[in-house]
C-alpha cells in the first residue's frame, strides 16, 4: 500500500477485492475505478464490496479502458490473469505508456506479477517506462512499485 492516501485509485482486476478493501482500511473513503472483464468477478464484487459506495465497478476489457481513459489517477493497481498466468499485454510497451499517462505527477503503479522464469524479463519491460521503486515478495508473487 502507498505511504499517502491515493485522491483516485485504479484497480485493474479486482481479485476479490482484496486492494479495495485495503485502500479502504488504511485511507478510509478512497475514489476506485475497478476494471474486471469477467462478469463473475463483477458480480461477486458487487455483493461482496457493496459496503464500499466510493467503488465504481467497470465492465470492460481493461486494456481498452486504459486506451481510452481520460481521467488521471494517483495509484494503478495491475492484476490481470487469466488463469494462472499474468496476461502478457501488461508489459507490452503500448500499455505501459498509456498507463504511465493516467498517472498523476507523483502517481504510483503497482504490478502483481507471478514469479516465474520470465518475471526478471517482466520487471526489465515494466523498468523501460516506470521508475521501479521497489519489489516486493508475496509468496509466489512479486509486486514491482513503480512510479
Amino acid at each position: 500500500m502507498p505511504d499517502v492516501r491515493p485522491r483516485r485509485a485504479l484497480l485493474l482486476g479486482l481479485g476479490a477485492g482484496t486492494i479495495a478493501r485495503l485502500l479502504h482500511a488504511r485511507f478510509g473513503p478512497v475514489p476506485i475505478v475497478g476494471v474486471d472483464d469477467d462478469r463473475s468477478v463483477l458480480d461477486i464484487a458487487r455483493d461482496e464490496l457493496a459496503d464500499l459506495p466510493h467503488l465504481e465497478l467497470v465492465d470492460d476489457d481493461a486494456f481498452a479502458y486504459v486506451a481510452r481513459a481520460e481521467e488521471r489517477f494517483d495509484l494503478a493497481c495491475i492484476d490481470l490473469y487469466r488463469g494462472a498466468q499474468p496476461q502478457p499485454r501488461i508489459v507490452s510497451r503500448p500499455f505501459l505508456r498509456q498507463l504511465r499517462a493516467l498517472l498523476a505527477p507523483r502517481g504510483q503503479a503497482a504490478f502483481n506479477l507471478f514469479i516465474d522464469r520470465r518475471v526478471e524479463t517482466r520487471v526489465g519491460r515494466i523498468g523501460r517506462v516506470f521508475r521501479v521503486l521497489e519489489r516486493i515478495r508475496v509468496g509466489k508473487n512479486l509486486v514491482v512499485w513503480c512510479r
